[in-house]
């Protein structure tokens, strides 16, 4: 680690020296914004992701505040990952903190969206992606449907992008052991394979069944099903539907038991608890949660649930990322009511009667078939799904409102698990000598990658071929090397090797 300097910034890069000698300076695949606070708590994360092919560089909002220029925080943030987007190729965005409303926070939420349903606003964080500033009348009131339309853009699915809405070190100590599991200590059973779809409103049954009957089910063939319905469950009595409650107990129940890798909570909400059936799922039922290493990941359309920019601290939807060793990895969520977006008022009748899927139920849907079924990450998955909804969007307030106030609450870089994942194999590797040399491995991981890893010393990413086989020429220091296995659906694996000097050193 050490510092650089790009457009006045004083950067903290995770990536080692020799390979900036060598191709002048690495791209930061993900750019991670955070707090000054939050910094160095972050750096083990940071690790992680670069050893895993993912190099990570962090950057804090005080330096973006104090080299760029711009009208506002947030618009010094955009410029900041736009430069990042165009000229250093990052392909994921992390927003790594908490924020309050109006640019305040650890890490500010987008420009403020005006709408006439949300008189409040709503931040807008894929604001951060866009080539304009959403402000075509220059007025300062961002994103207005009609007066800013020219300036508007949704994001075009290339980028993944998402928040994760921390507040301390703590959180993030936290956070990055359940990420490392999710990555290294995935279930290997059909909890991969397996969603199920709550629902608590009785009018939107038609919907979500039809979200996997008539769209996730055919994008994800491998994938299997189970209702946890309020008239409906899999562990029901015999001849009396729904007689196995929709409750707190009986979801906490359902993730503890590491049974379900996918998760749809659909009903109502508001910011510090999911309704379900005559009660609430609070804090004091995600401090039961003991879902080591089996962390699902969630959508939900309820209200408020995913409001990480509320004055009352933490929503719902936080209180599952925070949660140690339990809860979540990434949450998809509104930001503010998660309204029932359709064209017409007339598509309403057609929801409750034949299933007709809207806005809010539609990007969910398309967010699951996109990481399922195209095998994209989740920050991937969401922002394709906004940019499947864009031509909406462009045509009615209402989508345009959707598309803003869905956000990604979790990590934007993790495989969403399509299938059990296998674990590859290091054996046979004890230690090594000093010195140039061509290293072979045998992994048992077809078309998987290989990374070796000497801090400010080495840093080198080689694919294994159809036999599992990897072969990187390296020239290794006296002290440790790191070599890691990893690649989709496969859980990854480290080891450390010790590196002798050699005899003519």
């Amino acid at each position: 680690m050490f510092k650089a300097m790009l457009l006045g910034l004083s950067l903290t890069l995770f990536f080692p020296l020799e390979i900036l000698a060598r191709e002048g300076k690495r791209p930061a695949t993900v750019l991670l914004i955070t707090a000054r606070q939050l910094e160095d708590a972050w750096k083990p994360f940071a690790e992680w992701k670069t050893q895993h092919g993912k190099s990570t560089k962090i950057i804090t909002i005080d330096e973006i505040d104090e080299q760029l220029q711009a009208e506002s925080i947030q618009e010094k943030i955009r410029l900041c990952v736009r430069q990042h987007i165009t000229q250093e190729g990052s392909k994921w965005v992390i927003l790594g903190g908490d924020c309050q409303r109006d640019g305040n926070g650890l890490v500010p939420g987008g420009h403020t969206t005006v709408h006439r349903q949300e008189p409040n606003g709503i931040p807008t964080d894929i604001v951060y992606l866009s080539e304009t500033n959403w402000d075509a009348d220059g007025d300062g009131v961002y994103g207005e449907w009609k007066d800013d339309r020219q300036a508007i853009r949704y994001p075009d699915g290339t980028i993944g992008l998402g928040r994760i809405p921390v507040r301390t070190a703590d959180d993030v100590a936290a956070f990055t052991d359940k990420v490392i599991a999710y990555e290294s200590r995935y279930p290997t059973s059909d909890f991969a394979r397996t969603m199920v779809y709550t629902c608590t409103d009785t009018p939107a049954y038609p919907k979500v069944r039809n979200s996997w009957d008539g769209y996730l089910s055919k994008a994800w063939k491998a994938g299997t099903v189970r209702r946890f319905f309020s008239a409906e469950t899999p562990w029901d009595k015999p001849g009396d539907p729904g007689s196995y409650d929709l409750s707190p107990a009986n979801l906490v129940s359902l993730i503890n038991e590491g049974s379900t890798g996918k998760l749809h909570i659909h009903g109502h909400g508001h910011l510090p608890a999911w309704v379900l059936e005559g009660e609430r799922f609070t804090a004091q039922h995600v401090a039961q949660l003991k879902n080591d290493s089996a962390y699902p990941l969630i959508t939900t359309v309820s209200c408020n649930t995913g409001e990480f920019d509320s004055p009352q601290d933490p929503s719902i939807v936080e209180q599952m990322i925070r949660r140690r060793k339990g809860g979540s990895v990434a949450v998809v969520a509104p930001v503010r009511t998660g309204k029932a977006h359709f064209h017409s008022p007339s598509d309403f009748r057609f929801m409750v009667t034949q299933g007709k899927l809207d806005g809010t139920t539609q990007t969910m849907t398309r967010y699951w078939s996109n990481g399922l079924g195209d095998e994209l990450t989740t920050g991937e998955s969401m922002m394709k799904a906004k940019a499947q909804m864009a031509t909406d969007a462009e045509n009615s307030p209402g989508y345009h409102l959707c598309v803003c106030e869905l956000n990604l609450l979790g990590d934007p870089t993790l495989d969403m698990r399509s299938q059990p994942p296998t674990t590859p194999t290091l054996q046979g590797l004890n230690s090594f000598t000093a010195g140039p040399q061509m290293v072979q491995i045998n992994t048992g991981a077809p078309n998987s990658k290989v990374c070796f890893w000497q801090e400010d010393k080495l840093y080198s990413i080689v694919d294994t071929d159809d036999t599992g086989i990897a072969q990187a020429q390296v020239n290794l220091a006296p002290g440790s090397l790191s070599i890691a296995i990893f690649g989709k659906s496969l859980n990854s694996v480290q080891k450390t090797i010790e590196v002798q000097p050699s005899g003519d050193a």
